[in-house]
Parts: structure tokens; sequence; C-alpha cells
């Protein structure tokens, strides 16, 4: 199919044609329209994106180092005749984990071809995140499914096209078609092209999403379940389907889990199991390359840990293997007056696309022209209730400055997860720690203290480089202020052997600042790595140190003997208390002098935590380790939380 590079304004409703950019690893959509905004018009690049309730472009309020983004476009209210400010307010809007902007609100006109729509938008003037960096598109037209969610600050565009007279309330449609190959696309407002309703399909009736509050807009559908490799990863899900997005996003533990299970190398199908129907996704179509940004070059699976529990969200992975209809059921209020309320969404196989939807709905589309309910319909009610302040808890998605996430679960104290980096050697990497207990911090306002310890051999494949016999310690404390929670972390890298032309052997510092980008309900009982195979080890056994400290320690190998978890006691004139981490059990084998060590415990009072990391001198037999110490502060006194002192270990077992 060719499509023009005008949007076309027809009986049949509205065709906008659509382009496609480069893929990013940022989870939106490559694909956007160019739409004129103001007058005279400015073309600006727009993303039709049924994943949120408003209409948003990037501005010249945005200061010159600001709003960075792919596309680099930005609206320029001066320049606009037909502009005004419709409130004097600056707020933040958020796109909930993906990402936040500051906002101020106006109205100005968009033009589609020859049809001049007055419409109210917000306008970005602040943001930056690696995510925003990476955006195709300047802004978007939010598609929210009921006119009842639609953010009154901004227009619904589809209702006011369709209260205006534009489109028919007959044809209640949003219809996306885009060729990945071609790069070209359409999107179809109040029409559906009836030649590409054949053949295999899905219907995902709508159901409301109510566990977030705010979000009742996502196009949402029960998930019966989520299967990788043959087996059922989670039950009784959420599913929805937002073209703004790209990869697949959402529940943390459900999405790391099918990264590990991609990782083990056998090419998993994922399944998606519906009421009435299946959607089953090969390596092929799950795996992409990335086109631009920093992964560009590298073809990784399109999963991310970020979003609410139970949640399965995605978008431009799966829409454009199908032709894709949005169907809302109108109800008039009064003549000329239009409010919509969801159906659901429909997906139809290409016929020479890959046949992903692989067991049809029974329920059939139509293609005659819909019936206009008269009178007042009610949708499902929300509870708006503030959600309860859950305790400090490092469990959760954590994102610093860098673009790098931790996902963290926590047990009894115990830490657990996994780091995935964008800096250096970017891939999937464990974690363990401690944290302490709670109640007191929060009572008295102070930090949640937390000790990791970071193992840098990859968990997935790919070639080894030099990093992989290293190990990182961390330690600081999380704090929440005005809502928010922070972690920030004082962090030793011990780079424990060269790397040629990048780090020479040594320990680095370094300050890492985390903000939560997703929470966890509950706290998960973790598996133990005292079940796994002792190894005779040159760390294993008892050291002591000069001011008596006292480690014992024992090693346990991972399942492909990559590296070596710690466990054992670390006694002190304080009592003794429980330690774990991460040490490398290759750097003998691979010709190394020192073996990196990376250590974690709770203090014995439970109000302090600990990491203790360095190397061991395998020929002298010595454990040099730095320790840092963090204790509880208010964030107003932070600078105070972490003490380091050094500490040599000899062998007291010989």
């Amino acid at each position: 199919m060719e499509f023009t590079l005008d949007n076309t304004y027809q009986l049949a409703g509205f065709t906008l044609a659509m382009h496609r950019g480069p893929f990013q690893n940022n989870g939106a959509t490559p694909w956007y329209s160019t739409v004129q905004i103001g007058t005279p018009g400015q073309p600006l690049k727009l993303a039709l994106d049924t994943g949120t309730n408003i209409t948003w472009v990037t501005s010249s309020l945005c200061a010159p180092d600001r709003c960075q983004h792919y596309s680099a476009g930005r609206f320029n209210h001066k320049t606009s005749s037909s502009f005004s400010f419709t409130d004097c307010l600056q707020r933040p809007y958020s796109f909930g984990p993906w990402g936040t902007m500051q906002v101020e609100s106006g109205s100005d006109v968009l033009i589609v071809n020859q049809t001049t729509l007055p419409t109210r938008l917000l306008l970005a003037t602040d943001y930056t995140s690696s995510q925003f960096r990476q955006l195709d598109w300047d802004g978007g037209i939010g598609l929210p499914c009921s006119s009842t969610y639609a953010d009154g600050r901004s227009s619904f565009v589809f209702q006011e096209l369709m209260n205006t007279g534009k489109i028919d309330p007959q044809q209640p449609f949003i219809a996306f078609d885009w060729d990945p190959v071609s790069g070209r696309g359409s999107c179809q407002l109040g029409a559906v092209d009836a030649s590409k309703t054949q053949g295999p399909h899905l219907f995902l009736p709508w159901s409301l999403y109510s566990k977030m509050a705010g979000v009742e807009y996502i196009w949402s559908t029960p998930l019966m379940s989520y299967a990788v490799g043959g087996e059922i990863l989670a039950k009784d899900l959420t599913f929805v389907l937002d073209s703004g997005s790209s990869q697949f996003k959402g529940d943390e533990r459900l999405m790391r889990h099918t990264l590990e299970r991609i990782a083990q190398g056998d090419h998993p199908q994922v399944v998606l199991g519906f009421a009435d129907g299946e959607i089953t996704l090969g390596a092929d179509t799950y795996n992409v390359l990335i086109e631009e940004g920093p992964d560009k070059g590298r073809t990784l699976p399109q999963f991310e840990p970020l979003g609410p529990a139970d949640l399965v969200l995605v978008g431009s992975l799966v829409m454009e293997l199908c032709y894709t209809v949005y169907e809302y059921r109108v109800v008039q209020c009064c003549p000329g007056a239009y409010s919509l309320a969801p159906v659901g969404a429909w997906l139809f196989n290409r016929p020479n696309g890959p046949q992903i939807i692989t067991r049809s709905s029974s329920k059939n589309f139509d293609i005659a022209p819909r019936a206009i309910t008269r009178g007042k319909r009610i949708l499902d009610s929300v509870t708006r209730a503030a959600p309860p302040l859950l305790p400090l808890s490092a469990a959760g998605t954590w994102q610093n400055d860098y673009g790098s996430r931790m996902t963290l679960t926590v047990d009894r104290g115990r830490i657990s997860g996994t780091y995935q980096s964008s800096t250096g050697s970017t891939g999937l990497y464990e974690v363990t720690g401690y944290q302490v207990p709670s109640i007191i911090q929060q009572e008295l306002e102070l930090g949640l203290p937390i000790a990791l310890a970071i193992e840098w051999h990859s968990l997935g494949e790919g070639p080894a480089d030099p990093s992989w016999n290293w190990s990182s310690g961390l330690c600081g404390q999380i704090h929440r202020v005005k809502g928010e929670d922070t972690l920030v972390l004082s962090h030793l890298l011990v780079a424990s052997s060269d790397f040629p032309e990048r780090v020479e052997q040594g320990t680095y510092v370094d300050k890492l600042a985390f903000r939560r980008v997703a929470s966890v309900h509950a706290e998960r009982p973790l598996a133990a790595p005292s079940s796994l195979p002792e190894i005779a080890d040159p760390l294993s056994g008892s050291w002591l140190a000069t001011d008596g400290t006292r480690l014992s320690l024992r090693i346990h190998a991972c399942s492909h003997h990559a590296f070596g978890y710690v466990l054992g006691r670390l006694t002190s004139d304080e009592g003794e208390v429980d330690i774990c981490g991460f040490t490398d059990i290759n750097a003998q084998t691979s010709g190394l002098p020192l073996q990196s060590v990376s250590l974690t415990t709770a203090g014995l009072a439970g109000s302090t935590a600990r990491s203790l990391s360095g190397t061991l001198e395998l020929k002298e037999q010595n454990v040099n380790l730095l320790i840092m110490t963090s204790s509880p502060t208010t964030a107003e006194h932070s600078y105070l939380q972490t003490r380091v002192k050094s500490l040599t270990f000899s062998r007291q077992d010989k």
C-alpha cells in the first residue's frame, strides 16, 4: 500500500500518514505522524498514543539544554498568532515509571491537511532522561479508552473530530496499519479497511484496570496466562495494547524472569493466553535490532521490568505484525455532543507476515455501522483513595542518571536481584545485599541503610571481557522526600585486573543516585545460594584482621561456574552477624594475581549496613578490604551517612 506524505480527510474519516523512525531501546513507539500546530502551522512529529490521555508537545518553554530528544522539534508558541495560555501554573505530568515532565496549559489549532481544529494542549517545559532523549517524536495525541478518562486540560482529539462533524459517530474506530519494512503506515480515525479484517483475529474486550489510580484510560483486558518456553510464568494478569509504546513492559518480576529464560539461549516462544484467543511470539519477533541510541547496533530482547505488578503492556512490537482496530461505543448526550465508552481492541494477522495470532477469537468483527446509544451510560466506578504509605524498602525497580536499572526483592532483610547496566560493559548482572529494618527509620524520618554487592560476570550470553572478573560494593540510604523514594549509594568498583585501553587495575569510587520507578507489593522469599554446591576456593576458610575482626567464609559456585556466592559470618567486638556476597572463582585459572571480593552484612544492632569490598592476594594470602558502613540519617544530614575504613585480613586456618 502506498501512503502520501500529506494527511488526508475523506468522507470515511481521517487518514493520517505515519512514518517509522529508528527503533530505539527506550520503550516508546518509533511511529509518528507529522501534524501542523499553530498559525502559521509548525510541522511537528506526534505519536498517536492509546497509552495516554493528553495531547502534548515539546515547546520552546524548555531551556536550550533541557527537553533534549532525538526528533529535536519544538513548538514555538511566540510565533503562533492563534496561541493562548489557559493556565498560569506549571505542573508535573507523569508517564508512570517511564518518566515525568513539567507542563503548562495552552490552546491553539491543529491543522490536518485543510482541516483546522481548535485544540487544548499541554506544552512540555522540562524533561530529561535517557528515555526522553531517544524519542523519535516531539509530542503525542492521546487516544484514551474513554472520554470519561481524558485529561480536561487538553483535548481528546478523536472526540472533538466527532463533535465537529469530521468523523461519523457510527464509525467509532481507530485503525493502525504499520509496515515496518517500508517504514510507512497509516492511522484511520473514524474508518476501517474491511479488506484487512479477514482471517485469524483476536478480540480483546476492555476491562477496567483499577489496581493503580489515575491510569484508567489505558486499553486493558484480562490476560489469563503468560508462558515462556512452554512454562507458564504467571496467570490472571492484565494486558494493555498501547500504540505509544514499543517493547513489552510491566510486572518487574515477570519481565526479569522472561529475560533470564531467554538468556538460556534456546530461543523460547512467548505465549499470551486470553480467554478467547492466543498470541505466540518467536525469538525473531521479540529480538529487535536497535537502530539508534546508546544500544545502537545490538539486537536485544524487548522486555523491560518497568511497571505495576500483574500488568503486561506492549505496543509496536505486536502492532507492526497486525492490523489493529480500537473500537468505542458512542453515547449521544445531545445533538452534536458525543461521549465515548470503550468496547475493546481487535488484532488481525497480516496475510504475508508472521502469524502471531495462533488461536482466533470466536467473536467476529462486523464492518457494519455501529448504533448510537442515547441517554446515559454508567462506566465501572473507580475508588481514588490515596494509596497507603508503604514502609521503606529496597524492593522494587530503581534507575540512576546513567539509565542503569536495579530490580530488587527483599526477604527478612536479605536483598537479591539484578542490575542492568547502560555504561561500560552493558548486560544483566546479579545483586545481593542487606537492608536494615525500616520501622525505626520511618518513625524518626531517617533513611534506610542498605549495602549491596554486584558481580560483574554477565548473566546473559556474549563475549567475555576483563570486567567479568570484577565486583562492586555499594552502601548508602533510601530516603523518602515528599512521597518520592531516592537511593543514594557510595560505589566502590573493584577492578581486579586491567581492561586494556580502558581501565587500569584498582578500586574506583563513585556516587550513584537512584529513583524508584516501580514497586513490588510484598517481600518475597529468595532462592538460597546455600543449595548450590560448595567448592574449595582460595577465599574459603577463616580470616583475621589486625583489629580482631574475623571472617568465616564458604563459597558456592553458581550453576554455570561463572562466579561464586560467598556466605558466612563476621565476628567483631559488636558480636556475630551473617554475611553474603560474591567472589571471582575463576581468577586463579585466569592467571590473575588478585581475586575480587564483595561482601555485605547488616549491623548487629539492626541500624547499620556494611559493605566490604576489595581483593584477595592469591600469592600472599591476604584479603584487603575497604569497609563502608552506612548509618541512618535525615535527608539534610545524608553527607554523614557513610564512613570508610580499610582492613587487611590474614588466613587463620593454614
